[in-house]
């Protein structure tokens, strides 16, 4: 262990690694810091481009192109991918997408990006694209995926095999290969949340000393912060289909609500998918302001196997956006 006052040998029986990531780069990729950058680097600009090309619509490129979206600037989104969020619910994914190209944003998916530079003559960057298309800005932003820091601590000396950039494989109770190696964190791959990364250390530890635990996938809530927000809870729409799970679906528009008008989100939308003959709660997707919060309502019901007699038959505070489950629920009964 290094630090200012110089180096230290520490002991212990286990250890956990979490190290976190840092954006992956390719050496073929001229990145400045200044007019070719990474998420990193994005607040040591010096003046907002007026033109942004974003190669990497993951969360990451996403959540960045929608910022400066907001500020007024034109981005053009590049991803090989023909979808975007692939595991998010479709329709919160399209209602994004609308609401960026209300304000400019130009996609280009399914394109491979071939070659990145500047032109200096002319003080541009430019990705040429393997279609032929050559898309121009006065900014680059390079957001293709993490590179875990594992690569730094010389952990194939202790046994330890890292996968694809680094990434450490891990059992159900986070060991590596390695039993007394624990990993927790980005270091491990999706989802790659704070939230979720503070649960795995923390079952880690517990692990550790006797105490196991474990993460019930089906209740992690995922929040991702575009502007509009996006967060989500439980199944999707398409993995309900893939298991065939009969569902209905309840709708709450935040345009029907005081709370939205109030904050002048229009676009805002809750969704709850649940079983049409129990009415057991199945998932809740949502996107607007505040959805990271109100969507621990929902995932407090699915996490006690409630229903969405829940929503309908309790009183919510109004004016407020948790009001939108007993508007989202009552449209889910009108359909049955």
């Amino acid at each position: 262990m290094a630090g200012d006052e110089g180096t230290a040998l520490v002991r212990g029986t286990n250890v956990l690694i979490a190290c976190g990531t840092r954006p992956a780069h390719n050496h073929e990729i001229p990145v400045d810091g200044k007019r070719i950058f990474d998420s990193d680097q994005v607040h040591q600009l010096e003046e907002l481009p007026r033109e942004l090309v974003v190669v990497g619509a993951g969360i990451i490129g996403l959540e960045y192109a929608s910022m400066f979206a907001a500020l007024g600037v034109k981005v053009t989104l590049l991803d090989q991918r023909p979808l975007l969020l692939e595991f998010a619910d479709r329709e919160i994914v399209e209602s994004l997408c609308f609401q960026l190209r209300q304000l400019g944003t130009v996609f280009r998916l399914g394109e491979k990006v071939t070659s990145i530079g500047v032109e200096e003559e002319r003080d541009r960057v430019y990705a040429k694209l393997e279609s032929g298309k050559t898309v121009h800005g006065q900014g680059l932003l390079y957001a293709v995926g993490r590179q875990a820091n594992s690569d730094q601590l010389s952990i194939e000396a202790a046994g330890v095999h890292p996968a694809e950039r680094g990434k450490l494989k891990v059992n159900e109770n986070f060991q590596t290969n390695v039993p007394h190696i624990y990993a927790a964190g980005d270091v491990i791959g999706f989802p790659a949340l704070a939230s979720t990364s503070m649960e795995q250390g923390r079952l880690a530890s517990c692990h550790m000393f006797g105490k196991p635990g474990k993460i019930c996938s089906n209740l992690v809530p995922y929040g991702i912060y575009t502007i509009p927000e996006i967060s989500m809870v439980g199944y999707t729409e398409e993995q309900l289909t893939q298991q065939k799970t009969p569902y209905e679906v309840g709708l709450a528009r935040y345009a029907e609500l005081a709370k939205g008008q109030m904050l002048g989100d229009e676009q805002g939308l809750l969704k709850l998918l649940f079983d049409p003959e129990s009415l057991l709660l199945l998932g809740v997707h949502a996107i607007g302001d505040r959805a990271a919060e109100i969507i621990h309502i929902g995932q407090a019901v699915l996490a006690l196997n409630g229903t969405i007699e829940y929503f309908r038959d309790n009183i919510f505070n109004y004016p407020t956006l948790a009001e939108a489950y007993k508007v989202a629920a009552l449209d889910g009964f009108n359909k049955l």
